[in-house]
């Protein structure tokens, strides 16, 4: 039998096309495409991709986790559940720190260098030869099924680009379909500036008949939200109340989204695989849906006999991050706190933490390098530094955010936040930022936190001469 992909390199090498890259001219070629678009074509192009690709998103059970923050913490709180009962887990990202490999994950490894190259060759040989204008992030996303589909995973999370309506993901027919939560400091230039709004797109990956979940935090939205799905005709479902807490200053950034985490697997493993889950469910005896009354004495013995691993004792000691979400390298001298947050609501949670650590055990010195999008708003920013800055004895060092982001001006930012009783500094690079943050800190008992963007982290790493995690 002839699959897909021979067809096509047969038919692609009949033309001269489909002639195969090895990994660094495929990372180029990645670099050189529109990383996202945002319009009805989107949509379209995906659909071409897939039926070429003899339909490859009908085949794999597909949850899609959209919001504004916490999408790549929720789809690894899921993942390890999901792992838990017994699933083999795809997960797709929609950003990476220093290799793309870290965007396609089974089983909490990121795929190998070989077969990075054999899938992604095996969507760009279509696209090349189909003459389609695809984007980075659509042909990443189709190449993750693929890999997924080879791996014979159970459940495919994907974390959902820009937002909802006209994002690549949308396309898939999602089993359960998530939003973490809605901020107010959206890129207006594609979901626009009405909060409203950005909700109802983020809620178009919700699909008629199959289950939505949000961890919205304002009520007044979640009511709206919860209407807009029911008249969808989506099942409507609230995250459980949280079970067991995560370790210290992690409950208090990340609990919600670890409950959540929780909801997405209890609904897959329960309501779409009709498999019975105690653990999920945070039972110390395993009583049958629909059961009434106190557990039988058989119930108590065969409880103590085989006894059902809790939630308490799964995140005491299985609880972990993904790289750069409140990443502390606490055995660095001084230690290292390094975060992507890259808007305001993400910037609030992380100084939060901060000041969590502090309470915890006192700083001396923080140093706080950061690089701020232009799309956000500045003074936003700084209030909030200002505020971290009362709290905790600290300063600021500014830098340029790396890659294609544009970033606010150093000087200038170092500049206002003086107005606003900042200590602060413009610096030329990380490297310079990162010399200076280390004299201003104790070396014992200080912290250095960078932070801004993906890409800052990520240099962070490169230049600490680190290749892989």
């Amino acid at each position: 039998m002839i699959t897909v992909a021979q067809k096509l390199k047969k038919k692609s090498s009949d033309i001269g096309l489909g002639k195969e890259k090895n990994y660094n001219e495929i990372v180029q070629f990645l670099d050189s495409c529109r990383y996202q678009d945002y319009d009805e074509k989107v949509l379209q192009r995906m659909n071409e991709l897939d039926k070429c690709l003899g339909n490859i998103s009908q085949k794999i059970d597909i949850i899609l986790v959209g919001g504004t923050n916490g999408k790549s913490l929720t789809i690894h709180f899921a993942a390890k559940l999901l792992k838990e009962e017994g699933f083999k887990v795809g997960a797709a990202y929609s950003s990476h720190f220093l290799t793309h490999n870290e965007r396609m994950v089974v089983d909490f490894q990121p795929i190998v260098n070989k077969m990075f190259t054999q899938f992604l060759n095996q969507v760009i040989n279509v696209v090349e030869l189909n003459k389609i204008d695809a984007t980075a992030f659509e042909i990443l996303t189709i190449a993750s099924l693929l890999y997924f589909k080879d791996q014979k995973i159970d459940v495919a999370l994907l974390e959902v680009g820009i937002g909802g309506k006209y994002d690549a993901t949308n396309f898939f027919d999602s089993k359960i379909s998530v939003v973490t939560r809605v901020a107010d400091d959206n890129d207006s230039d594609i979901l626009g500036n009405d909060i409203d709004q950005v909700s109802l797109q983020m809620m178009e990956i919700s699909r008629p008949g199959n289950w939505f979940i949000s961890a919205e935090q304002s009520k007044i939205r979640l009511q709206k939200m919860k209407n807009w799905i029911e008249n969808h005709g989506s099942k409507w479902v609230m995250p459980i109340r949280k079970l067991a807490n995560l370790p210290y200053v992690y409950e208090q950034l990340f609990g919600r989204i670890a409950s959540l985490g929780e909801r997405i697997a209890q609904i897959y493993v329960e309501d779409i695989k009709g498999k019975f889950s105690p653990f999920l469910r945070g039972n110390l005896l395993a009583t049958q849906r629909g059961q009434r009354g106190r557990p039988t004495l058989e119930a108590k013995r065969q409880a103590e006999l085989n006894p059902i691993k809790t939630l308490k004792s799964f995140w005491a000691d299985q609880f972990d991050l993904t790289k750069g979400r409140f990443e502390l390298l606490n055995k660095e001298k001084p230690s290292i706190l390094l975060d992507c947050a890259d808007n305001i609501d993400a910037f609030e949670n992380l100084f939060l933490g901060i000041r969590l650590l502090h309470y915890q055990h006192p700083l001396k010195g923080l140093a706080l390098i950061i690089g701020i999008n232009k799309v956000i708003d500045k003074f936003e920013v700084l209030k909030l530094m200002r505020y971290l800055l009362k709290k905790v004895n600290g300063q600021v060092f500014f830098v340029s955010l790396p890659g294609k982001i544009e970033s606010y001006n150093v000087q200038e930012l170092a500049e206002t936040a003086k107005e606003l009783n900042i200590k602060s500094k413009g610096c030329s690079s990380l490297k310079q930022a990162f010399e200076l943050a280390k004299g201003f800190v104790d070396e014992r008992d200080g912290l250095v936190c960078i932070s801004g963007s993906t890409e800052l982290v990520g240099e962070y790493w490169n230049n600490r001469g680190i290749k892989k995690f």
